[in-house]
């Protein structure tokens, strides 16, 4: 599908390039790509080239068009900042057959800048009570960590063949502890470790195998865990306590202005892109019309 954006029409294949663009960047970030998701990235892709192409006409009815001399030096100084023309193109994937539409991103770029600038205005720096109201509204995002106290009775087989006992003696070892025994005498008496080494101490999610957090992060204090097996030989765990998340204090946040300040940018340029919308015509269309 193509758009007729005020008029200016929108082919299939610049959608088409941005979709590319989107998937690029979830793949360069490690996220799964897979065809499951292209409608989503092309919901993305569509989003992205409606709004964008909403700012570069309103720019350009402000402003005018961007010289091209000032494209050449906007390009020129990227280019620089890379080490020259052969380390931009090794840095960046792109090869000088793409040159012409990296300036029309670069002349891109320049319109939406200058048109937001202008219509941002002078983007202050929050005050407290706003810093205050921004930290207590999304507060689910300032809290520690759940984390469990752990004590673990560990034993790896020494073969194949000897896993099936060492299965047995945990299954005998849990069914002492269910009726009473102390956890980490027996988990120092199988395992051969000190009681110390026993003793996980409290643990964050992330910080061990998710197999194993699955079923300790699952257990309230007292409580001990069924046999784990791992590819490391098999488990058993009692959770001695729990640490629920707490609001972390507000001082304590480092970069709590800095996501402030991104988000009030959004949610401004989120205002502006929908009056856009509203003042004027977009409309999707085959690519015939």
């Amino acid at each position: 599908m193509a758009y007729i954006i005020n008029g200016e029409t929108i082919s299939d294949q610049v959608i088409e390039d941005e979709f590319e663009s989107i998937k690029e960047h979830y793949l360069n970030a490690g996220e799964a790509v897979c065809c499951d998701r292209d409608e989503e990235f092309m919901a993305y892709a569509r989003e992205n080239v409606v709004n964008r192409v909403l700012m570069e006409q309103a720019s350009v009815a402000k402003f005018g068009e961007v010289a091209d001399a000032a494209v050449d030096a906007k390009f020129n100084q990227i280019v620089s900042e890379h080490g020259g023309e052969t380390a931009f193109y090794e840095n960046t994937g792109f090869n000088r057959g793409d040159e012409l539409m990296l300036r029309r991103k670069v002349k891109s770029s320049l319109m939406v800048d200058r048109f937001l600038e202008a219509e941002l205005g002078d983007e202050s720096d929050p005050t407290d009570d706003e810093l205050k109201a921004f930290y207590e509204e999304h507060i689910d995002q300032y809290k520690t960590d759940v984390q469990v106290q752990t004590n673990q009775l560990f034993i790896e087989p020494t073969s194949h063949e000897a896993a099936k006992d060492t299965y047995e003696t945990l299954c005998r070892a849990r069914g002492e502890i269910l009726d009473g025994a102390d956890f980490i005498e027996l988990a120092a008496q199988h395992s051969g470790l000190e009681k110390e080494e026993v003793q996980m101490g409290y643990i964050r999610q992330g910080e061990n195998m998710p197999e194993i957090e699955s079923v300790v992060f699952s257990m309230r204090p007292g409580e001990v865990s069924p046999i784990l097996a791992t590819p490391f030989g098999f488990h058993l765990f009692q959770v001695t306590g729990r640490k629920e998340p707490e609001p972390i204090p507000m001082e304590q946040i480092q970069d709590l202005e800095h996501t402030y300040l991104v988000q009030r940018r959004e949610k401004n340029i989120a205002i502006i892109i929908e009056r856009l919308t509203n003042e004027g015509s977009v409309e999707e269309v085959t690519e015939a019309e």
